[in-house]
């Protein structure tokens, strides 16, 4: 099953299929955001998890 964020205007923002090891598509620099955002912190540590 895929996983998907859609903003307002239809924009796929996120994309993530768990039946893969580790397929996620962000709209965002969660490496430039990891600091201040709790979402990217959990990409970050889900793809650690996944190596």
């Amino acid at each position: 099953m895929t996983a998907m964020a859609v903003s307002e205007d239809g924009l796929t923002e996120a994309v993530c299929l768990p039946d893969k090891r580790f397929v996620w598509v962000v709209q965002w620099h969660p490496e430039f955001s990891f600091r201040v955002n709790e979402d990217s912190r959990k990409i970050f540590k889900a793809f650690v998890g996944a190596c």
